[in-house]
């Protein structure tokens, strides 16, 4: 077959064009930094790259869903210990009033000093956070308790999603910290033979009965539904100097702190669980960072070798292919 001038500079014209585009290819590449810059570089390689760009994705999205519950139940933490100092106060108080030697007197300066604590416990009960009441439920735009007590939210929780197997409680209620339940009737006998009965009386509410040594003759009674109640009712009696009362209501004292203590507990659990989670997840990220650099990186070494090598091939490609066009009919008939 005889080869025309024509037919040469086509030849040569697709070579060149040919080691051009791979000469590019290999500068994208070290350019990039990636092996894969567009699918048709690898369909698999870039269909895996994708799936493990979308995990990625996934997993960071549940490590900003924890930092945002973590922010919630440690700003709950807080509030819930300063509630607990709240009723070891009010413990002292109350044993301090106890003491025979304090006359009625002494005692209605206590009450006021209870007074005060229950105040500090209405404000941490509507402490906001980040716009939100944090114990109003769904309800966070309404302060939990109202100045008499009355809770004023709903007994939804907020969960949040931490992973794809694991939800997260990032909230708890007013009851569910400023209540307890009663679980059975409880009984204490004091010192001169009578009787206290802390009764459940369904839900929160806590029914107390003060009997005499028969245990059967019920001399006082008295309920609360929550924190605020309770120290209501204990404000009055040290007012009235009813010790009766007083007594009785170190017990219910004790009982709601135990609830505060189980919470701050709960809410420790929750915090540990996060940082479970979160560790968790960092690994999960990394083992996806270093697969998908695997997969879409470039060999910087190799990508330099290959440049260089396509340059010599090219610049002798181009040597060749002026001494081919500058030759004439002349140059063969000599």
């Amino acid at each position: 077959m005889r080869l025309s001038t024509f037919m040469i500079h086509n030849h040569l014209i697709s070579a060149l064009q040919k080691n051009m585009v791979e000469l590019y290819g290999w500068q994208e590449k070290l350019t990039s930094g990636k092996r894969i810059n567009r699918p048709s570089d690898d369909i698999i390689g870039s269909s895996r790259a994708m799936d493990y760009r979308l995990n990625i994705g996934a997993t960071e999205q549940f490590k900003r869903n924890i930092n945002e519950a973590r922010s919630y139940l440690e700003a709950t933490e807080s509030v819930v210990g300063g509630s607990s100092g709240i009723f070891a106060r009010t413990r002292e108080l109350i044993i301090e009033a106890l003491n025979g030697e304090k006359t009625a007197s002494d005692r209605s300066v206590i009450a006021k000093e209870v007074e005060e604590l229950r105040k500090g416990l209405l404000d941490i009960a509507n402490t906001r956070f980040k716009g939100r009441y944090i114990f109003s439920g769904f309800l966070y735009d309404k302060q939990a308790y109202d100045s008499s007590g009355i809770y004023q939210g709903d007994g939804n929780h907020l969960e949040v999603e931490i992973s794809p197997e694991v939800r997260v409680v990032e909230n708890l209620t007013g009851p569910e910290v400023f209540s307890y339940v009663q679980p059975a009737d409880q009984s204490v006998q004091l010192e001169d033979g009578r009787f206290i009965h802390y009764l459940p009386g369904g839900g929160t509410t806590v029914n107390v009965e003060i009997r005499a040594s028969d245990d059967t003759t019920v001399l006082d009674s008295f309920s609360y539904d929550n924190a605020f109640q309770m120290m209501d009712l204990l404000k009055n009696a040290l007012e009235t100097n009813d010790m009766d009362r007083v007594t009785a209501l170190l017990g219910s004292v004790d009982s709601q702190h135990e609830q505060i203590l189980d919470v701050e507990a709960e809410v420790g659990a929750r915090l540990g669980l996060l940082d479970s989670e979160e560790s968790r997840l960092d690994d999960s990220v990394l083992d996806l960072k270093t697969i998908l650099s695997k997969t879409e990186d470039a060999d910087i070494a190799e990508v330099v070798s290959e440049i260089s090598k396509t340059e010599v091939a090219l610049q002798a490609l181009r040597q060749s292919g002026v001494q081919v066009v500058n030759q004439s009919l002349l140059d063969f008939l000599r």
